[in-house]
């Protein structure tokens, strides 16, 4: 045991937190043209053409309101305050924001932006009437944004190896990137499905059986429903980097993410709880300054600037500690064979 201790100890440390964040700031500032991307789709979010799904948005609502039956006082204004929200996330909805590619990490102001607090200066608003047009649009467009997120993501990651492109070799891994995306994607809609129907039945089964008892037994098991799936969030923080970083499929990238997380976990909740202050407070501050067109510029920009240093610190505390982590393992591995040695 002794020496297997003192190898590990000899080994060196991983990147910090604080490390990770430096480097992250350090090596965009040398590679300012990975913004160029982000800031062009921003600028056609914002002065393109508006796709709004707020007519069918106020389909539903409407359809709500008028089937509902009369409710007790404290719950009606509480469903007054829901309809409302709902009508404002219609109004502000603006599905070309799906070309930020989802799960890609590419930085984009007007992906989130409340657009009714923008400077005025995008273009028509085209009004989508019915749900197999939205539906469409939405299997068109969330591959295509995850071709743009892909590729400024392999940008990235390549500029971070330094490795050249473009070559075949970046072309084979932007390909791969965006199908395990993909099929990311495509798990995790079936995973909420599966879920949502699963609670849905349960949930029906507890309060028919059980009347009040169920319910309150039914509010337990979905708290505990939502601390799993936010530990699980975590856990799987990584997956994309490191289908990007290292090549792998997608499954081999959820044990590498796991692993990487359970591994450190106290340092990853410190790197997301900063990325998420950080990204969070200047979401504040360009959501001020959106009232005039020169803020806009502006919050563009360093939305861009942010997001993308953000992420090449989370790509490089991965990579060190995944780094770490297989070292540990082979160091492990070789101080426990020296000790058979000796003791035979």
């Amino acid at each position: 045991m002794g020496v297997m201790q003192t190898i590990i100890e000899a080994e060196e440390k991983p990147l910090g937190v604080i490390e990770s964040l430096q480097q992250g700031f350090n090596f965009l500032n040398h590679h300012l043209w990975l913004l160029v991307l982000p800031i062009l789709l921003d600028l056609f979010l914002w002065l393109g053409p508006r796709l709004s799904i707020a007519a069918l948005v106020d389909r539903v609502v409407t359809f709500a309101v008028t089937s509902q039956p009369e409710l007790p006082a404290d719950i009606a204004e509480n469903f007054d305050l829901a309809v409302e929200n709902l009508r404002s996330l219609g109004g502000n909805s603006n599905l070309f924001a799906l070309l930020a590619g989802l799960l890609t990490g590419m930085p984009s102001l007007f992906a989130r932006l409340d657009f009714r607090s923008v400077s005025a200066l995008h273009g028509r608003v085209i009004e989508i009437t019915t749900w197999r047009s939205a539906a469409a649009w939405a299997a068109f467009l969330i591959p295509v944004g995850v071709l743009i997120g892909s590729f400024w993501l392999s940008l990235l990651v390549f500029a971070l190896r330094r490795e050249r492109f473009p070559s075949s070799r970046f072309i084979s891994r932007w390909g791969w990137l965006w199908l395990n995306i993909n099929l990311y994607l495509l798990a995790l809609a079936a995973a909420i499905i599966f879920a949502s129907l699963l609670f849905g039945m349960v949930g029906a089964i507890l309060m028919m059986t059980l009347g009040s008892i169920g319910t309150a037994l039914f509010g337990l098991l979905w708290i505990l429903f939502i601390g799993f799936s936010i530990w699980l969030s975590i856990g799987l923080y990584f997956v994309v980097i490191a289908v990007a970083l290292d090549g792998v499929n997608l499954a081999s990238a959820v044990w590498r993410s796991l692993n990487v997380v359970g591994r450190n976990a106290m340092s990853t909740l410190g790197l997301l709880i900063l990325i998420l202050l950080l990204t969070e407070g200047f979401a504040r501050i360009w959501m001020q300054l959106s009232g005039q067109t020169w803020g806009v510029f502006l919050g563009i920009l360093g939305n861009a600037y942010l997001g993308s240093a953000l992420l090449a610190a989370a790509c490089l505390f991965y990579q060190s500690r995944y780094v770490h982590w297989q070292k540990t393992r082979t160091l492990v591995m070789l101080g426990q064979s020296a000790e058979q040695n000796d003791k035979s």
